[in-house]
């Protein structure tokens, strides 16, 4: 049942979102800030399968982009130049880890606040995601120093008009307020994502390698200490044929 838990969430979602339409009333602001309530207008059946062809249409673009990037991929993954290129790059990072996933997460967060459409930045979320897979990188890590730190990006958005602001030197009290978010928000993001070495981590790779270590003395002493036993059981063997030569002997 495991695989049908997302239909479960998300039909829990729609239906708790149908029942607020009819207690909420609506509302609408405007450019100004303006905040202007209306009567409650309850959302139908035929307006939420309406709103579903909708949303299908909207979709549409956003679908074949998603399947021409697969596309893309599928192709370059079968290509050697491509594979050898990721390789070269996992071996940069190879014990660096940490510092790969907080680049990531600045690179996609500051792309993501700039780009007028976060979208685009999928197209390099494969090679990130192939480069720290031979790393592996967990996938929520992954998950989260891509597509988490793109949404964070488009979250604090300055394209369009604050961009052409700022180009012009105007003062907007905005920008600054959206700056100071995504600092703090990718801050957040690295210290809980990136991966880092702490004093009890530290503490297992040395009882890890003290363990090694007395495995490894363990086998020399098990080495050593059978030599001298192989050779006192030949001495056992030989002590009952001079009995028998005795006995010979004497009859």
């Amino acid at each position: 049942m495991k695989k049908y838990n997302l239909f479960k969430v998300l039909g829990i979602t729609v239906f708790v979102a149908w029942i607020l339409t009819l207690i909420i009333p609506a509302s609408y602001v405007d450019y100004n800030g303006n905040i202007t309530t209306d009567t409650i207008s309850a959302v139908g059946i035929w307006a939420l399968l309406s709103n579903l062809s909708i949303s299908i249409s909207y979709f549409n673009g956003i679908a074949i982009f998603l399947i021409a990037v697969a596309c893309l991929y599928a192709v370059l993954s079968k290509m050697e130049v491509y594979n050898n290129f990721v390789k070269k790059t996992a071996s940069l990072f190879q014990n660096k880890i940490g510092l790969l996933v907080t680049i990531s997460i600045i690179l996609f967060g500051v792309l993501g606040c700039v780009v007028s459409d976060a979208i685009i930045l999928i197209v390099f979320i494969p090679f990130v995601y192939q480069v720290m897979k031979t790393l592996q990188v967990d996938k929520k890590v992954i998950l989260s120093s891509t597509i988490i730190a793109t949404l964070v990006g488009s979250m604090c958005g300055i394209y369009n008009s604050t961009l052409f602001g700022m180009l012009s030197i105007k003062v907007n009290t905005l920008l600054l307020v959206k700056l100071i978010v995504l600092v703090i928000s990718l801050a957040v993001l690295i210290f809980f994502t990136a991966p880092r070495k702490t004093k009890e981590a530290k503490k297992e790779v040395t009882k890890l390698v003290k363990e090694e270590k007395k495995e490894k003395t363990k086998e020399t002493s098990i080495k050593k200490s059978s030599k001298p036993a192989t050779t006192k059981k030949q001495t056992t063997k030989k002590t009952p044929q001079k009995a028998t030569t005795r006995k010979k002997v004497a009859k």
